[in-house]
């Protein structure tokens, strides 16, 4: 059982509640003064799901209930509340009801986070005793599936081990081979034990320096949005371990950043931290226009349709596609296709078609574009254009642009309109 991990040693039997009472007890809660919800600044923040997804009712980073509405563990909520109720004598009995409502909603979290495991059946008391502090619900919750096959084996070795100790336990006389066997027990339960931690928290294996690594990433990440390594060793200089370099601080991140929850940013080369309620962007414009430069394209198409794309590949291209949705407010997204027999990835396209969505879009993003500003602008002008021939000319521009670095492609489109590329690029004036 929990032992002394629970709060009040009184969260040993698994609770089972119906949304009624649930919301009863968030209710009561809620509205008491000294536990207000923290205030998240929405306009900093998307809604990322982590990777494997979340049970519905935590947040999105794997925090528990307390965690992502009081910002803190309801171990410390219960002794903030038995310390305010020694000064507060008058209140007790509203005291200890909140302490009781707390208790009642930290068991369904833990009922939840356990029956929220495709694999769990059966192996209910066994997740329960084998070790749940608060940091390993966490982990269950974001590596649950994604690491089943080791925690299953820890689960199955401890639960062998405890039944032989519960059978020898039933002996009245021990030879031997019982003392024996007591001993090898315990052993076989240690190591599942040890199994069950260094498969939920892969990150305690790291040296000193390299959790103090990941930590610091995730706090600057957190307070300044999507970095790449290279700036995140420059903001660390004087902090971190003078033997961090750029390249190991990029393999880190990559091999364990989720467990410090900071994940590959949507641009090659960032990281991004979740918090709560998603991603931590600070500038949403300027995330989507590194999206734009490294994965998109702004072009106009023969028929004279203009788009503005953005390609990811793979789960977690298709989260990012996902959220830039929700980010911007628009676009169309197109999930899970197949470019060839052979693609391993399936690919994934935000497409912005409307005129009101690229001109949206574009806008937003045109300040903090780097390789593709100009036609950004063109397609801007142009959507709006009435002249034809000026409209054929940003045609022109855009589609030169593109593929000026392809020298086969842009010497054939110059040889079809009849023109060079000095006049093709006379065409971006007064844009």
């Amino acid at each position: 059982m929990w032992g002394s991990l629970f709060i009040g040693d009184e969260y040993d039997v698994p609770l089972t509640f119906d949304d009624e009472f649930s919301n009863t007890v968030i209710k009561s809660l809620s509205q008491h003064p000294k536990f207000q919800p923290k205030d998240v600044p929405l306009k900093s923040v998307a809604v990322l799901p982590s990777k494997p997804q979340i049970s519905k009712g935590f947040a999105d980073n794997g925090d528990g209930w307390f965690e992502s509405q009081y910002g803190t563990d309801a171990n410390t909520i219960i002794r903030m509340c038995r310390k305010m109720r020694r000064h507060d004598k008058m209140f007790k009995s509203e005291y200890d009801s909140i302490i009781g409502d707390i208790r009642k909603v930290k068991a369904m979290e833990v009922d939840t986070t356990i029956k929220s495991l495709t694999w769990s059946e059966g192996m209910e008391d066994v997740i329960r005793n084998i070790g749940l502090s608060d940091r390993s619900l966490k982990a269950l919750r974001k590596f649950g599936e994604s690491r089943s096959t080791s925690l299953q084996k820890a689960c199955q070795q401890y639960l062998k081990a405890i039944t032989v100790l519960q059978h020898l336990n039933d002996k009245l006389d021990w030879n031997t081979d019982d003392q024996q066997n007591w001993v090898d027990a315990n052993d076989m339960k240690k190591d599942a034990q040890k199994m069950w931690r260094n498969t939920l928290h892969q990150v305690d294996n790291l040296t000193k320096h390299e959790i103090q690594a990941l930590n610091y990433a995730s706090d600057i990440l957190e307070k300044e949005g999507a970095l790449g390594s290279r700036e995140i060793i420059r903001r660390g200089y004087g902090v971190l371990n003078k033997s961090m370099s750029v390249n190991k601080m990029s393999s880190l991140l990559k091999m364990y950043g989720e467990e410090v929850d900071v994940y590959r940013g949507g641009v090659r080369g960032t990281f991004v931290k979740q918090g709560p309620s998603g991603l931590i962007i600070k500038d949403p414009w300027a995330y989507t226009a590194g999206f734009v430069d490294a994965d998109g394209s702004i072009f106009i198409s023969e028929r004279g349709d203009p788009r503005v794309t953005i390609v990811a590949s793979g789960n977690n291209g298709k989260t990012h596609c996902e959220e830039l949705q929700k980010m911007i407010g628009c676009g169309r997204l197109v999930s899970d296709q197949k470019l060839a027999k052979n693609t391993i990835k399936p690919v994934h396209r935000l497409i912005f078609s409307s005129k009101d969505d690229i001109r949206e879009v574009l806008k937003g993003i045109i300040p903090h574009l780097k390789l593709k500003s100009l036609q950004a602008k063109a397609v801007l002008d142009y959507i709006d254009q009435k002249d034809s021939m000026r409209k054929n000319e940003l045609y022109q521009l855009v589609t030169f642009n593109n593929w000026k670095d392809h020298k086969s492609k842009s010497i054939t489109l110059l040889n079809k309109w009849g023109l060079d590329a000095d006049t093709v690029g006379g065409f971006a004036e007064g844009l």
